[in-house]
């Protein structure tokens, strides 16, 4: 396998960089393509391969981060179509998504503030019927799905009245970061339940926008992992019936758990449990995982590990190389710091939908 890396700098115009995130590629692009927020809100498009960058639109924080604390920090997320684009307040409570082909904005995000602190802002893109949709928070324990071409709420359903942990579809869950599966059609939840015990949690996207607009909370195919006790540590879908979760346990040991979500086991009457298919340990905590679509993709302080899903063996590193953003059209890893950015792509890839 390639280990060669390519070193390319990042323009003035770009800079500071607060975050990056992929887009498609152009006709006629050689690599990769990304989204830039700028310090100053500017969102632009970058290909390094030919350093072109031409700014698509501005993002406006509703309440700057800064009024939560130190916490806070801006994150960048981007539509498989390359449209459309999110800046959220990651342990804040605001955000808002952006139509890139005109600049404005489509659609103003609030989280509701009950924990905000504790959890990125939940958040994912995702397609349903031919058209893209925006998974998101709406409060604590409620996540909701918007047409984005519309603003139409497709997940329109009553919540419990008085928030009674007794009634029907009460969720007691602090909704955390989401991905979704390589085809699109599952979603996978890092969140937390009390007290406070990280809790993975799986259902079907599918299912939930077309038949049930309470999946997420408990329906048929909602599922969860209940084995770890941390959450925020990073999470990843190898493939579809694969995901790779960290743990760190009260002495700071650290385990990989692999999860497969297509395993359901019923633990205990309403609880369904996703099963484990593998564990290894990963003593150093990981600043972000992950996939060349076979083998886990472990960024640490000491670079990028690959490693065999199954017995956790490391099969291959690139010292020194640790990125923060992987691009789902071409496998694409970036890393960049300050003045400089650095790419790897994976031999094989295979593109996804989340």
């Amino acid at each position: 396998m390639a280990m060669i890396t390519v070193d390319v700098a990042v323009p003035d115009a770009l800079r500071p960089v607060v975050d990056v995130a992929a887009v498609p590629a152009g006709l006629g692009d050689a690599g990769s393509a990304w989204l830039v927020l700028s310090g100053d809100g500017r969102l632009a498009r970058w290909t390094p391969t030919t350093g072109e960058v031409r700014e698509v639109a501005r993002y406006r924080e509703e309440r700057p981060a800064s009024e939560y604390g130190g916490g806070v920090r801006l994150r960048l997320h981007v539509s498989r179509c390359g449209r459309w684009a999110a800046v959220v307040q990651d342990r804040g409570r605001y955000g808002a998504v952006v139509d890139l082909s005109t600049g404005a904005t489509a659609l103003k995000l609030d989280g509701g503030d009950y924990c905000c602190e504790t959890v990125p802002f939940a958040l994912a893109f995702a397609e349903h019927g031919g058209r893209p949709v925006v998974v998101h928070r709406t409060d604590w324990n409620r996540l909701d799905v918007t047409d984005l071409a519309s603003g139409k709420v497709l997940t329109a359903r009553d919540s419990p009245e008085g928030d009674k942990e007794d009634a029907e579809h009460y969720l007691d869950y602090f909704h955390g970061a989401l991905s979704l599966s390589p085809d699109g059609t599952r979603v996978h939840d890092g969140g937390w339940v009390w007290q406070p015990w990280g809790m993975p949690a799986v259902w079907s996207l599918t299912a939930w926008l077309r038949d049930n607009p309470y999946e997420s909370e408990d329906g048929p195919s909602y599922a969860v992992y209940p084995e770890v006790s941390e959450w925020n540590w990073p999470a990843v879908w190898i493939d579809d019936g694969r995901i790779a979760v960290y743990d760190r346990d009260e002495i700071g040991s650290g385990t990989v758990h692999v999860l497969d979500p297509t395993s359901i086991e019923p633990r205990s009457p309403g609880v369904r449990s996703i099963e484990a298919v593998a564990t290894f340990p990963w003593p150093v905590g990981p600043v972000g995982f992950f996939t060349d679509g076979k083998h886990l993709l472990i960024a640490d302080e000491a670079g990028l590990h690959g490693v065999d899903i199954t017995s956790g063996q490391r099969v291959f590193a690139i010292d020194g190389f640790r990125p923060a953003r992987q691009d789902r059209h071409t496998g694409t890893l970036i890393e960049v710091g300050g003045a400089h950015a650095r790419l790897w792509t994976p031999p094989e890839w295979t593109a996804r939908a989340g």
